[in-house]
């Protein structure tokens, strides 16, 4: 998709701490280059959200794709991918057949995830210090990071969060259906797939008569991101759908949506809660160790809106109370706003992407020569 739109495509292998191999794509520079690739450019690492993958930055046109638009405005792109994805289904001696290689949630993604991506794109790019963008879970991993390995925070200028995902207690998502039975990990598990997330047609059923009464299009209610994330028809590029339903889901671990789901029945944005004699062989207490958002201490600009059915108004707010480094907030000046509006919404190349460029460049050009 990349080379098709006229850029310059890498593909760089990861490898983490605890042996999973994870994919980047970079774009080292833009279509219309004035410096024909020569020169410093400043670096910033896209990190997708749940169920997502590198690809989401660069489905779209040229004109509305974050990933191109970030490479035109003078960035060194890097996109990420979290483990168990479609480009990131590698370990040193795990097989993604095997359940044990799906034993992970956000919590690893945080921890071992993004400073393994981190450290490439320093390595690579020659920049000491980086831009960070994420989107859903990328802002959770982020946020993760913050708690277990601050040191990374060193390496990054400024972090932009889009739909900025802590605290779940008023989560719209269907994923709030799932919160009863998140206590009983084994069971839940069984009908969302075992270690990876393939939910069984019986649950997809399920959670498809919950929402689908207000989806006008087939071919949203049979995949799983759009009933779990919403949709908004108005932002809505139809013409999109093949591309996004080709690319989508690209795949995640059970655990993963089962953390959400805890968060929404404990009210707490917490570490993986294994269950009182799990949590004390994992964490030496009865309880799953909370996240401070306190931790994160770079300049964070958020970005959030009034419809977004994983990071609600209310919960983004909590957030923000406790954010201590605010360079700036913005509501996407759009009511229906939803959650997937920020990778494909018609709108996105006026409504949002201007203003996250604009925020980095000017804190870019604030910096030190």
């Amino acid at each position: 998709m990349i080379s098709r739109e006229g850029y310059p495509a890498e593909t760089h292998l990861v490898e983490t701490e605890d042996c999973y191999y994870l994919t980047m794509h970079r774009i080292p520079h833009g279509r219309d280059d004035p410096k024909n690739g020569t020169g410093v450019r400043p670096a910033v690492y896209l990190q997708h959200g749940l169920l997502c993958s590198s690809a989401d930055w660069v489905m779209g046109s040229a004109d509305n794709s974050l990933g191109f638009l970030l490479a035109d405005a003078g960035y060194d792109v890097w996109m990420g991918n979290y483990r168990g994805n479609t480009y990131s289904r590698s370990h040193c001696s795990l097989d993604p057949k095997m359940k044990d290689f799906w034993r992970f949630s956000w919590d690893e993604m945080g921890k071992y995830d993004i400073p393994a991506m981190i450290e490439k794109v320093r390595q690579v790019s020659g920049q000491d210090k980086i831009y960070y963008i994420g989107h859903s879970m990328g802002t959770t991993g982020l946020m993760v990071m913050a708690n277990d390995r601050p040191e990374y925070l060193d390496y990054i200028h400024m972090a932009s969060l889009l739909a900025p995902v802590a605290w779940v207690d008023h989560m719209k998502s269907p994923i709030r259906y799932l919160a009863p039975f998140s206590n009983s990990v084994g069971w839940i598990a069984n009908f969302l797939g075992g270690g990876e997330f393939l939910p069984s047609n019986f649950i997809m059923d399920i959670l498809a008569d919950l929402v689908c009464d207000s989806f006008l299009i087939d071919e949203l209610c049979s995949s799983v991101l759009f009933v779990l994330c919403g949709f908004d028809e108005a932002q809505l590029n139809k013409t999109m759908l093949e591309t996004i339903t080709h690319h989508t889901p690209a795949g995640t671990s059970t655990n993963t949506v089962i953390h959400y789901a805890q968060g929404v029945n404990s009210k707490t944005f917490a570490h993986f809660d294994f269950g009182t004699e799990g949590n004390v062989g994992h964490y030496g207490q009865e309880m799953p160790p909370e996240f401070r958002v306190e931790a994160l201490t770079i300049p964070v600009s958020s970005y959030w809106s009034q419809n977004d059915w994983l990071a609600q108004p209310q919960d983004v707010l909590r957030y923000l109370t406790d954010l201590p480094q605010s360079y700036s907030v913005y509501e996407v000046p759009f009511d229906l706003w939803n959650h997937l509006d920020y990778l494909w919404g018609i709108d996105a190349k006026t409504l949002l992407y201007p203003e996250v460029i604009k925020n980095m460049d000017e804190f870019h050009a604030s910096l030190p020569l």
